[in-house]
């Protein structure tokens, strides 16, 4: 939401202080710089870009637009989830929680989470180290390498996108500089015609720099940063899943490999200590 109001913002303030300059919104409609512009801008992304990369650009975006979804209710669902999980394994062992690893969104003790749950990738990196578990085959430093390679990947790919994004953001500029010249050699043709018509062509020109800066910073590039800032919130429920597991496998009782998983928590959103005593309470009744 707040990515489709800035949108409308930055829009409105540009045409607004033009309008409040006295100047005529009829003058900003040149179809042709679009096209100069907008197609030359798509075509070299489709010329740079691994066909991918480029289905991974619109998911992407519609992330930046409706938001990470990682808020508070997600980490305390997270370590509720975790907290159940870990009074099980130490009260019934590994094959306590060996039916919930058969098929998580079917499994009553997962679903108690939904938050946690509906994050595919979280549930299977979490899952899948659980299962290590289970296979009596892992050890805390193994682990923790196994989980830092997981997210490494997992934020290496998804950086791809925003990196793109950000690439032709920065490409809109000189675009609208190619746009302007082609508009001057237009101009050019016209110059034994009368000063209004001049001044059209040139006007119609300056539109393509305008426009190719205002795509740049005004809207390309802020949705790159915001793409990254998605990026790093799901990265960050990653790594807190990392640490409780880690904790949990070196063999600290569920409560402090509870702890270490919150001290990962960005700050924003983080449970108090209190608040994880009552979230370990839930778990338990669950």
């Amino acid at each position: 939401m707040g990515v489709i109001l800035g949108l409308i913002g930055v829009t409105a303030s540009v045409l607004g202080g033009f309008v409040m300059a006295g100047g005529p919104l009829p003058v900003l409609v040149q179809p042709n710089e679009f096209v100069v512009i907008g197609g030359a801008a798509i075509f070299s992304l489709v010329i740079s870009s691994p066909g991918q990369v480029l289905k991974s650009l619109v998911p992407a975006i519609m992330g930046a637009i409706k938001g990470s979804g990682v808020d508070g209710g997600t980490y305390r669902d997270l370590l509720g989830l975790m907290a159940s999980v870990f009074d099980t394994m130490r009260k019934e062992g590994v094959l306590g929680i060996e039916g919930d690893l058969a098929d998580p969104h079917k499994s009553p003790r997962f679903n108690k989470f939904p938050k946690a749950l509906k994050d595919h990738h979280l549930m299977e990196t979490f899952t899948g180290a659980l299962r290590l578990f289970v296979d009596g085959v892992v050890n805390a430093f193994d682990l923790e390498r196994l989980l830092d390679t997981e997210i490494e990947t997992h934020h290496e790919e998804a950086l791809i996108a925003p990196s793109t994004i950000k690439n032709l953001a920065d490409s809109f500029p000189a675009l609208g500089i190619v746009a302007a010249v082609l508009g001057i050699i237009v101009t050019m043709q016209h110059l034994d015609g009368p000063p209004t018509e001049i001044g059209h062509h040139v006007g119609a020109a300056l539109v393509g720099t305008m426009l190719g800066i205002l795509f740049s910073y005004g809207y390309v590039g802020p949705i790159a940063t915001k793409v990254e800032s998605v990026v790093r919130d799901q990265t960050s429920v990653y790594k807190c899943v990392k640490a409780g597991l880690v904790s949990f496998a070196g063999g600290a009782p569920p409560q402090v490999a509870l702890e270490f998983a919150r001290k990962t928590i960005p700050s924003s959103l983080r449970p108090t200590a209190e608040e994880l005593e009552e979230i370990m309470k839930e778990a338990k009744k669950q």
